[in-house]
């Protein structure tokens, strides 16, 4: 289960911490919508820390993406 992040959360530094994407290369991700929770843990991971959050309307996921198919 990936990890959850408040909506207003940057991405590329979620996608960091969540393992997707390193700073130097970048990468293609994947974030999913979702609805909000009613806390979210914080952690270090990848060189990133998260904080505790309590409750939150919107949340997003994020998951190695694909290349957009060229034409």
């Amino acid at each position: 289960e990936p990890s959850s992040y408040t909506d207003d959360s940057d991405i590329c530094t979620a996608a960091v911490h969540a393992g997707i994407i390193d700073v130097a290369t970048g990468g293609t991700i994947a974030v999913t919508p979702r609805e909000g929770q009613a806390s979210y843990q914080g952690s270090t991971a990848n060189g990133v820390t998260t904080l505790p959050y309590g409750s939150w309307s919107g949340s997003y996921t994020i998951t190695e993406g694909k290349p957009a198919k060229t034409r």
